[in-house]
């Protein structure tokens, strides 16, 4: 499985539907067409990027996303 973000491969899986990308350090759920894409503050919180995006492409070249490293 790849990044929704950023493409990269290295992916882990948190939860049941929940995925973690350890490039742009972004988390997100995707399930009945509809992702949702969180960003992980240095509290260790998330909060809400996106909320729907059908299809994924369209919505990422209208609403860019700076990819950063955490640390």
């Amino acid at each position: 499985m790849n990044c929704p973000l950023c493409e990269a491969r290295d992916v882990g899986r948190i939860g049941r539907e929940r995925y973690y990308c350890r490039e742009c350090c972004h988390e997100w759920t995707k399930g009945d067409g509809v992702v949702k894409i969180y960003e992980v503050l240095s509290d260790g919180s998330v909060e809400r990027l996106e909320t729907k995006l059908e299809p994924f492409s369209r919505a990422l070249q209208a609403h860019p996303v700076v990819r950063r490293r955490a640390g």
